[in-house]
């Protein structure tokens, strides 16, 4: 995307007395392209000299107009980008948001987002078709080599690709050769969330955004980036954070992600406040189903396993089931995402990261996840074999 001038550059273009107005079509090239690139003409003589050398067909006058350049300058036409966003999803409230920050950013370009689960980012990474100008891999890692062969050959077509990532299974293994490309642009810390790396990597570019106006919009958005981070990092010292947390996982992904959008301020739209009341109405009976389907296991080194199933909203479930246990793993089967989620009670020291990366998943110390297609069978065989036992016991004889 084409950069505009420096800032010293454009006060010095706003005090100016000499002012260019093409009648034609386009103003001098050799003016457009010092806006662009300031190096060309390094102070303000060599820039008006270069417009008083245009060629007579652009009728070019002279106005004694204090600032007009300067404006024509900022008026100067942008090339539209492509920008691709894979973001964690469905309905990750970090990976959401940490889509939208890059979005915001773009405004006024083409974006185009998708919000893949863990066991679908190499799928969701490899489907992407060479042409865009920007990648942008938010909140999300992938596994197999392939997938790297496939961002090189994207990077060798011209498409600069940025990835920022806060989970741990992705920081361990940044060295990994799946992890083996060109980036443009990297940020793996567990320091923060996904948006909120986004939004602060982002922000120290904003110089390359066309308007004052953009820039204070961009800024503004980092009111989201901050509510996504509280949550995501279980801070909650924001307090309304979990309300987005529950709006986002009932509305669904790319609907809360267009809402979202829609928004100068951390209100939540009509469709999102619908969906938090909805939400709770469906955190209630999540919990009820992992109440009634809990199974504890107790371990020889004193860890507890409690394994329940949920429909939907883990974190939250996760958080009642552990609320007064001690040294106790939560590991949820989620009917609606078809996944599992782990959680951990304040005072257990297991690792869930490495846990769940032995399954194919990730994630981070206290949270992860991982999908076991083998799971998916277990109520049908269990109903089978309940059934089974019922129809082939022998009705007993009337006396």
């Amino acid at each position: 995307m084409p950069r505009m001038a420096s800032r010293p550059l454009r006060k010095s273009l706003a005090a100016a007395t000499i002012a260019i107005e093409p009648k034609t079509s386009g103003w001098p090239r050799a003016v457009y392209d010092s806006a662009i690139h300031p190096a060309a003409s390094p102070n303000l003589g060599a820039l008006v000299t270069a417009a008083t050398s245009a060629p007579a067909r652009d009728s070019t006058r002279f106005y004694k107009t204090p600032g007009f350049l300067y404006n024509r300058l900022l008026m100067a036409p942008q090339k539209t980008s492509t920008v691709l966003v894979v973001s964690h999803g469905p309905s990750c409230l970090d990976g959401v948001v940490a889509a939208a920050v890059v979005a915001r950013f773009h405004e006024g370009h083409r974006v185009l987002t998708t919000l893949a689960s863990n066991s679908d980012s190499d799928h969701a990474i490899q489907s992407l078709k060479a042409g865009a100008d920007e990648l942008w891999i938010t909140d999300l890692s992938w596994l197999q080599p392939s997938t790297a062969e496939h961002l090189r050959e994207l990077a060798s077509s011209g498409t600069r690709i940025y990835w920022i990532d806060h989970h741990r299974t992705a920081v361990s293994r940044a060295d990994a050769p799946e992890f083996r490309v060109p980036f443009a642009g990297k940020v793996l810390s567990e320091r923060y969330s996904a948006a909120r790396l986004a939004f602060d990597y982002l922000k120290r570019r904003e110089d390359e955004l066309a308007s004052e106006e953009k820039r204070r919009a961009f800024e503004a958005f980092g009111a989201f980036a901050e509510i996504a981070d509280d949550h995501d990092r279980w801070v909650h010292r924001i307090p309304e954070s979990s309300d987005w947390a529950l709006a986002v996982q009932t509305l669904g992904g790319m609907a809360s992600y267009r809402e979202i959008l829609k928004l100068k301020e951390p209100r939540m739209s009509r469709r999102l406040r619908e969906a938090l009341q909805a939400g709770r109405e469906g955190l209630r009976r999540s919990i009820e189903l992992a109440d009634a389907t809990r199974v504890d296991r107790r371990l020889a080194n004193g860890v507890t396993v409690r394994s329940a199933c949920c429909f939907g909203y883990s974190s939250e479930v996760a958080a009642h089931l552990y609320n007064g246990a001690s040294r106790t793993v939560v590991a949820l089967f989620d009917l609606r995402s078809q996944g599992v989620s782990l959680r951990r009670s304040p005072d257990c020291a297991v690792d869930l990261a490495k846990l769940a990366e032995a399954f194919g998943g990730g994630g981070h110390e206290a949270a992860a996840g991982f999908s076991l297609p083998d799971l998916r069978r277990v109520p049908a065989e269990r109903l089978s074999a309940v059934l089974a036992e019922r129809l082939e016991t022998p009705k007993p004889e009337p006396l």
